[in-house]
């Protein structure tokens, strides 16, 4: 999530990034993939059926490379923990979705969503995930995004054009989970 500090006077606002980034909250990543819109899950709700946040989180560990992340582009990555779906999951790029199997913490993941005068519900890719696989997940998906995009082709655009089989196939291929 993204923070909005109003009324700093242009004459403080060296100062105030200063001290946001010892915080470590001086990330220069809007509209990249780890800038991800996250409900707060199980952690701190309790309609979730999974927690969100440590998803975001190792999402993130893995992708720490800024220079790559502007390589890929634009993507929206979106995580809600239940299907009341405060995190928007149905209309990120990426969207994750908690679920609860047997009592385990489970992730669904979907492709292709996107707000705005163009918007698209995004598709269920397959079966779900454990929270241990989705970093992994989330890389296989930028690869067939990599090898597929054209240049400066967006991952929306590159979703829409090839749809979502390419993907899924490249995610399953070597992910086989019994869930």
């Amino acid at each position: 999530q993204n923070l909005i500090l109003a009324d700093v006077k242009l004459a403080d606002l060296y100062k105030l990034w200063e001290k946001a980034r010892a915080q470590g909250l001086a990330t220069p990543n809007i509209g990249l993939l780890t800038d991800i819109i996250c409900c707060p899950g199980g952690d701190f709700c309790s309609l979730a059926n999974a927690k969100s946040i440590p998803i975001a989180q190792a999402i993130q560990m893995q992708f720490d490379d800024l220079d790559y992340l502007h390589d890929i582009g634009d993507i929206e990555l979106n995580i809600s923990g239940c299907m009341n779906a405060c995190g928007h999951h149905h209309v990120g790029h990426i969207g994750i979705l908690g679920v609860d199997k047997d009592g385990s913490e489970w992730y669904q993941v979907s492709i292709g969503g996107k707000q705005g005068n163009d918007a698209s519900l995004g598709s269920v890719i397959g079966r779900a995930f454990s929270a241990e696989e989705m970093p992994g997940v989330i890389q296989k998906l930028i690869e067939v995004y990599i090898q597929q995009r054209t240049p400066e082709e967006r991952f929306i655009d590159t979703v829409r054009r090839i749809g979502v089989p390419p993907f899924k196939a490249h995610v399953y291929a070597k992910n086989e989970v019994a869930a």
